[in-house]
C-alpha cells in the first residue's frame, strides 16, 4: 500500500518534530554599565587597537559602577549569540597594570568576555565567562614586543608588530582553529575590520590605581567569582601579573625584571 503525503501532513509532522526537540535559547538581556576611565599616560598611549572576528563575542565590562559583576552568558546557541550585540562594545572597559624598570615598561591589558564556545550547540566545549590579556613591552617610548595570551599561556609573542598611529598594537580576538577564542597579532587583511563600528576598538581603560575603590578591584580579581575552581580570572593580581610578564618577556627583553617596580 502506498501513502501520499499532502503539504498539510508534512507541515504537521515538521511541527511535531520541532515541538518534541526544543532548543534551549539564551534570553537577551541588557548589558551592564561601565566604570569611569582613568589610567597612566603610558598605559593610555600604548593601549592595543583590537578587532573581533565575526565568530565570537565582543569584549565588554566586567563590573558596573554599583559594584555588580557581569553575570556572563550560558554556553548555549552559537559563540557570538547575544554577546556580539553592539551594546557590548558601547560598554567596554579594559583593565590595565604596568611595571617599569631598567628602561623597559610592560603593560598588561585585560579583556572580559561573557562566554567562550568552540562551536554552536549545548555540547560545545567552552565556558561561561572568559578573560584574555595582551602584554605590551616598550623601551624609549617605542613598542618592542607584544604578547597575547592564548588560552592562559604567553607563547605567541612577537617583536615585529603592526601598529595603529605608531603606538597601538593591532590585535584580533579570533577563534583558534577547533579550540576556543584568544587574541592574535593582526595581519594586513585584518585592516578590513569585522566589528560593527568599522574601525579598530580601544575601550575605556581602567588602570590598576584608578579603580573607584579597592573592594571593586578585589571582587574582579577573585577567580572564584568567574569559575568554580578560580581558573578563569584576570591576571592582574601580584603573583599572576609577575608570572605572566615573565612568560611574555621570555628571553627577548633583556634587562627587564618581571618582579620589580622601579
Amino acid at each position: 500500500m502506498q501513502y501520499r503525503f499532502t503539504s498539510t501532513m508534512l507541515l504537521a509532522r515538521t511541527i511535531a518534530l520541532v515541538t518534541a526537540s526544543p532548543v534551549e535559547q539564551i534570553k537577551p538581556r541588557n548589558v551592564i554599565g561601565t566604570l569611569p576611565g582613568g589610567a597612566s599616560e603610558i598605559e593610555l598611549k600604548f593601549q592595543p587597537a583590537v578587532d573581533f572576528d565575526r565568530d565570537g563575542c565582543y569584549a565588554t565590562s566586567a563590573i558596573d559602577a554599583q559594584g555588580n559583576l557581569n553575570p556572563g552568558l550560558p554556553k548555549l546557541e552559537c559563540p557570538g549569540t547575544v554577546c556580539r550585540a553592539p551594546d557590548r562594545l558601547e560598554n567596554l572597559n579594559v583593565y590595565s597594570r604596568s611595571r617599569c624598570n631598567n628602561g623597559i615598561c610592560a603593560i598588561m591589558y585585560e579583556y572580559y568576555f561573557e562566554k567562550d564556545m568552540e562551536a554552536c550547540g549545548p555540547g560545545s566545549g567552552g565556558h561561561q565567562h572568559e578573560w584574555e590579556n595582551i602584554v605590551v613591552f616598550t623601551k624609549d617610548d617605542q613598542v618592542i614586543r607584544v604578547s597575547p595570551s592564548t588560552h592562559g599561556r604567553h607563547n605567541k609573542a612577537s617583536n615585529s608588530v603592526r601598529l595603529l598611529n605608531g603606538a597601538r598594537p593591532k590585535m584580533v580576538y579570533h577563534k583558534d582553529s577547533i579550540f576556543t577564542h584568544c587574541f592574535r597579532h593582526a595581519n594586513e587583511a585584518d585592516d578590513k575590520v569585522e566589528n560593527h563600528t568599522g574601525d579598530w576598538v580601544t575601550g575605556t581603560l581602567v588602570g590598576f590605581s584608578n579603580w573607584p575603590n579597592n573592594d571593586f578591584r578585589a571582587k574582579v580579581l577573585e577567580g572564584k567569582n568567574w569559575s568554580g575552581d578560580g581558573g578563569i580570572r584576570p591576571k592582574l593580581s601580584d603573583g599572576d601579573f609577575a608570572a605572566n610578564l615573565r612568560e611574555a618577556a621570555g628571553n627577548a627583553v633583556p634587562g627587564f625584571d618581571p618582579d620589580t617596580d622601579a
